[in-house]
């Protein structure tokens, strides 16, 4: 009797132990306090970075929703590790329409962060890149920089940005983090003479990143697109919501964006872009006859399994993009992805 009474204990606190740790998982992997506040703020996430940070309607779309003539926009390129070439692309056309820049740099080292509180402050746009998600989000909260992008959004700052700055938005998004040729410092001499680059760059598949949860779900950016290991993005994220059916999915094409204002969203589409919204508004694979144009959708797993997927009406309320997540999943993958491209351990 005794006997049995202590293996009913060593079960129930096994029990107990791993609903700790799936609720430990579940609430790192929300990026934040799991709630979503952005009812009242201002978010420009696009389907792209380069591509519609680029384009000169997609820079004045957010200096409008700015709402002033000569914005103060915070340029974060901590994705593309502070690259030169990005934040040239990425602000350009804000510059050009009078825009004050200021990139702030914290990819490799630790920034002055009574400069960056203060510049962080004043700024009317921040303007994040594409790039690598999870290791820009893991900085930021290295660094406390998550608080106060959400300070920002709370006093009415314009969060913006494409691809992964579109992603840290949400709870999380689909993304290309574990794509060696996106980390700081890519992989070295290949190992076997017969494993080239090429075959290297194609060997990864996309994961699950947390975001920053100021919006509820899974973001999928450039959904129309195949990109560096051969994959449909559409493909994929069927297969990635199966994994996380907790969620709702928010896939957004190359050239499209969902604007968030207060508790109103609408689409963009980029007249004479491609996309995967067919003529009549419903989904078809990219590069089909019919020619479709850029679109947004909402994608949920019903009991059975079975993808349902809808597009996004050109405005509507904040509500339409989605419920709350049941539930949240994490992902097995962002240990290996977080040794494989560690964030700094000492800053110097």
């Amino acid at each position: 009797m005794a006997l049995r009474r202590s293996l009913v204990l060593t079960v129930a606190a096994t029990a107990a132990l791993v609903l700790l740790l799936a609720l430990s998982m579940w609430s790192s992997e929300r990026g934040g306090s799991g709630h979503h506040p952005a009812s009242g703020m201002k978010i420009y996430a696009a389907g792209s970075g380069e591509d519609m940070m680029s384009d000169p309607s997609t820079a004045r779309e957010i200096v409008h929703l700015a709402g002033k003539a000569t914005p103060h926009l915070v340029y974060l390129g901590t994705a593309t590790y502070d690259a030169p070439k990005s934040e040239h692309h990425q602000t350009k056309r804000f510059v050009e329409l009078g825009c004050t820049v200021t990139p702030i740099k914290m990819a490799r080292h630790h920034p002055d962060m009574t400069a960056v509180r203060r510049e962080m402050e004043k700024a009317d746009i921040i303007l994040v890149s594409g790039g690598n998600t999870l290791y820009a989000v893991d900085r930021w909260k290295a660094l406390g920089v998550d608080r106060l992008i959400h300070d920002a959004g709370h006093r009415g700052a314009v969060l913006a940005g494409g691809s992964a700055g579109g992603i840290v938005w949400f709870d999380g998004g689909h993304s290309d983090s574990m794509d060696p040729t996106t980390y700081i410092d890519p992989p070295g001499p290949l190992l076997k003479s017969s494993l080239s680059k090429d075959v290297l760059s194609k060997s990864w598949a996309y994961i699950r990143v947390p975001g920053l949860s100021l919006l509820p779900g899974l973001f999928c950016p450039h959904y129309d697109k195949v990109e560096g290991n051969g994959e449909l993005r559409a493909k994929s994220f069927t297969t990635m919501m199966q994994m996380h059916s907790g969620e709702t999915g928010i896939a957004i094409d190359n050239w499209a964006a969902i604007v968030v204002e207060g508790d109103k969203y609408r689409v963009v589409s980029r007249k004479g872009k491609p996309g995967s919204a067919a003529p009549g508004g419903h989904y078809q694979k990219p590069h089909s006859q019919s020619g479709g144009k850029p679109g947004a959708f909402v994608i949920e797993i019903g009991p059975d399994g079975r993808q349902k997927r809808h597009a996004l009406p050109k405005s509507g309320s904040l509500g339409e993009l989605g419920a709350h997540a049941r539930y949240i999943t994490g992902s097995p993958f962002l240990h290996p992805a977080r040794v494989q491209n560690p964030v700094p351990k000492k800053d110097h």
